[in-house]
């Protein structure tokens, strides 16, 4: 069973070891899912209820297209 109450800021995330999550999202506070298939992250807080609401990541620099 799992709880859907908030955690205290400083638990130890543990979803951070699932490959979908975004580490730079997460550490920023946010919910940090991953669409596999467009690369956009979830930018809701951690542990939202609902869905997602995902936006393109903003880490790195932007693509010359020229």
């Amino acid at each position: 069973m799992t709880s859907s109450a908030p955690r205290p800021s400083d638990a130890e995330r543990l979803d951070l070891h699932n490959a979908s999550i975004d580490e730079s999202a997460a550490a920023a506070g946010h919910c940090g899912m991953t669409d596999l298939h467009t690369g956009r992250v979830c930018q809701e807080r951690q542990d939202h209820v609902g869905s997602c609401a995902f936006v393109a990541p903003s880490h790195g620099p932007t693509p010359d297209t020229r």
